[in-house]
């Protein structure tokens, strides 16, 4: 965490001791309201739950670590991490006994809860963010504990400064999901790349993953959102494409057109172009000579 951040939240603690909280006796705006807010520096093991909110729930560490479960799944975190808690489901979070945590968090609900909720990246199979510096979030989390109010215009203010800090972390989300957009097509682009200078020798799905320098399942991904089809059914289109150039232009057999495009073994190269060319390769061939003689 930066000293400058660090000095920031450390000075607001010990303002606050180890504990401030608010929570609201009404909920009078009805497209997103605070439900309560706070700040707390838990004891060693410190825990709540087993239990269910009905409200939308995020929690900033600040400082410290703990344990944070959700639907039976544990989830270690520390000083950056971000939970979030859906209403209706069962949650968990309990303090570390060496190291406990400090934290923040806001409570909220409304018509646009839900909706703000998922655009920010927060959902019931994403339930936690990290950030490497803290501060922004924590910052903008913190002035909603000091707009805290029974007030009308208190609750006006505290209703806007969650939308700021909900803004922060549906831009954040937006701009890493921009960032594993631009990586994922990067990742399609090299290994068509790849594909296509190498289609002729019998490489396989390993071999592009090492010339693209990603993993199996991520380039599988990257295929799938950008191509619509597996990295696998790829290099088979693009190499019986290839095989329809050479049946169409040349005089090789079927056999050689087989091993010219990668295919080790002919007979599985000829079942392959009949389903994707609703055709033999031999008749393939056979129509394209008399075309070009017609």
């Amino acid at each position: 965490m930066h000293f400058r951040a660090k000095a920031y939240i450390l000075s607001f603690m010990e303002e606050n001791q180890n504990k401030r909280s608010f929570k609201a006796q009404r909920h009078g705006i009805t497209f997103l309201t605070v439900y309560n807010t706070g700040t707390e520096k838990c004891r060693s093991g410190h825990c709540w739950g087993p239990g269910v909110r009905d409200h939308y729930l995020i929690h900033l560490i600040l400082r410290g670590k703990g344990v944070y479960t959700l639907c039976g799944r544990d989830y270690p975190l520390a000083a950056g991490d971000l939970f979030f808690a859906p209403p209706g489901e069962t949650i968990c979070y309990r303090a570390d006994a060496d190291d406990p945590w400090e934290y923040c968090w806001v409570g909220f609900q409304g018509i646009d809860a839900a909706a703000m909720s998922s655009r920010a990246g927060l959902t019931l199979e994403t339930p936690i963010r990290h950030f490497d510096d803290p501060q922004p979030p924590a910052r903008l989390m913190l002035e909603i504990v000091h707009a805290s109010g029974v007030r009308t215009h208190e609750s006006i203010r505290m209703t806007g400064c969650l939308c700021s800090f909900l803004a922060y972390l549906v831009e954040t989300a937006e701009h890493a999901e921009q960032r594993a957009e631009s990586s994922s097509l990067e990742h399609v682009r090299r290994a068509c790349a790849f594909i296509a200078n190498n289609y002729s020798r019998p490489i396989s799905i390993t071999d592009i993953t090492r010339a693209v320098g990603v993993c199996r399942s991520r380039l599988y991904r990257a295929f799938e959102e950008q191509m619509g089809i597996s990295p696998a059914r790829y290099l088979t289109h693009f190499r019986i494409e290839q095989a329809r150039l050479l049946l169409e232009t040349s005089d090789l057999s079927v056999k050689s057109v087989a091993y010219s495009v990668g295919f080790e073994d002919p007979l599985y190269f000829s079942r392959r172009f009949r389903e994707l060319a609703g055709c033999p390769p031999k008749t393939y061939a056979q129509r394209g000579k008399e075309g070009s003689s017609a």
